[in-house]
C-alpha cells in the first residue's frame, strides 16, 4: 500500500469523533509522563527568568502575588508533547490525544505535595482541571525564608467547594527565594512563623515599675483571648523582675528560675484593676494564666479585594 494513501486513511480515522472517543477510553496511562507534565503545570524546570523577566520586579524583602494563565499552561503542555513529532500523522495524534494528556497531568499535579504531606483523604473525590481554573501564585524574596525554613502559608477562598486544602506548590527556589502555587485565586493569604515559634514571652522594656510588660488578654466573654482595651489603649501588665523570677540554688541563688506562682498573682492583680476580671475574684486557672504570658507565631495576613470591574464580573 503506497504510503502516502496509508497516512491519509489514519488521518481520516483519527478525524472522527467516535475514534477519538475510543482512544480516549483505551490510551494507557503513563506515570513518568503525567508526573512530568504534572511538574510543568506548576511551573517547575521552567528557567526563572520566563518567569520573572526583570530581577527589578522582585527585588529584595519584597512579595509578589501573581495569576497563571490558563492558555499558558495549555502552550506549555503543548510544546512539551510536541517532542519527537516528526510527521503530520503523529501531530494528529497528538492533537487528538493532548486533551485527555492534560487533564490527567493537571489531576496529578493537585495531589501531589498533598501526597507528600500525607494528606490524600482530604482531597475532593473530583478534581477540575487545573488549566480550567484561574491558578494563582506568589513569590518572596526575602531573609524570613532564610530564617525560617518552615514558614506557613495558609490560603483561604471565597467559594464554598471544597478546595485542596494545601499550595498545591510550596518550594524554596534558593535560600531567600519562596514560590507558592495555589489550585485557585486566594481570598486572603496568611504567612505565619513555624509553630515551633509559640513560646512564652514578654516585652522587655525598661519602665519605672519594672523591666518587663506582658498583654493582658480577656479570659470571658465573646472577647476572649483578645487583648485586654482601657479607654481606647491596649493594656500592659508591668512585670518587675523580682516577681518574674527567684533565686535558683544551684546557681548560687542567681535569679533564673521563673517564678509562676508570683507571676500568676501579679498578672491577676493586673487583670483586676482593668476591669477585665470577673467579680467576685478567684484565682485564674492554669489555662487562663497561660493566655496571658503565651507568644504566637508572628504573622501577616494579605487580603484580596476585588476591583470594581471584577465585582461587575
Amino acid at each position: 500500500m503506497n504510503t502516502d494513501i496509508g497516512i491519509t486513511r489514519i488521518k481520516n480515522i483519527l478525524q472522527h469523533q467516535a475514534a477519538q472517543h475510543l482512544l480516549h477510553d483505551v490510551a494507557a496511562t503513563d506515570d513518568t509522563v503525567d508526573k512530568w507534565l504534572a511538574r510543568l503545570i506548576l511551573l517547575g524546570d521552567v528557567p526563572f527568568h520566563d518567569l520573572i523577566a526583570d530581577t527589578r520586579l522582585l527585588p529584595q524583602n519584597a512579595i509578589r502575588f501573581f495569576y497563571v494563565d490558563p492558555s499558558w499552561l495549555y502552550a506549555l503542555i503543548d510544546g512539551a508533547l510536541s517532542i519527537g513529532t516528526n510527521t503530520s500523522a503523529e501531530a494528529l495524534f497528538t492533537a487528538v490525544m493532548a486533551e485527555s494528556v492534560r487533564d490527567r497531568s493537571s489531576v496529578v499535579a493537585d495531589k501531589m505535595r498533598a501526597r507528600l504531606l500525607g494528606m490524600d483523604g482530604m482531597l475532593t473525590t473530583e478534581m477540575e482541571p487545573l488549566q480550567d481554573n484561574l491558578v494563582a501564585g506568589l513569590l518572596m524574596r526575602s531573609e524570613v525564608v532564610r530564617s525560617f525554613p518552615g514558614l506557613k502559608i495558609i490560603p483561604t477562598y471565597s467559594s464554598n467547594r471544597i478546595i485542596n486544602p494545601v499550595p498545591l506548590r510550596y518550594e524554596t527556589l534558593s535560600d531567600d527565594l519562596l514560590l507558592v502555587i495555589f489550585p485557585a485565586v486566594p481570598q486572603s493569604v496568611k504567612i505565619q512563623q513555624p509553630p515551633q515559634g509559640l513560646q512564652f514571652g514578654f516585652i522587655d522594656k525598661a519602665t519605672a515599675t519594672g523591666p518587663f510588660q506582658a498583654r493582658l488578654r480577656n479570659i470571658s466573654g465573646p472577647t476572649t483571648g483578645m487583648q485586654v482595651v482601657k479607654d481606647g489603649e491596649k493594656v500592659l501588665a508591668n512585670i518587675p523582675s523580682d516577681t518574674l523570677f527567684r533565686p535558683d540554688a544551684s546557681n548560687g541563688d542567681k535569679k533564673y528560675v521563673v517564678d509562676i506562682s508570683t507571676l500568676k498573682s501579679t498578672i491577676q492583680a493586673s487583670l483586676q484593676a482593668s476591669g477585665a476580671y470577673p467579680q467576685p475574684v478567684e484565682p485564674i486557672s492554669a489555662s487562663q494564666f497561660v493566655m496571658q504570658i503565651i507568644n504566637t507565631p508572628e504573622e501577616a495576613i494579605f487580603v484580596n479585594t476585588p476591583t470594581k470591574e471584577e465585582h461587575e464580573q
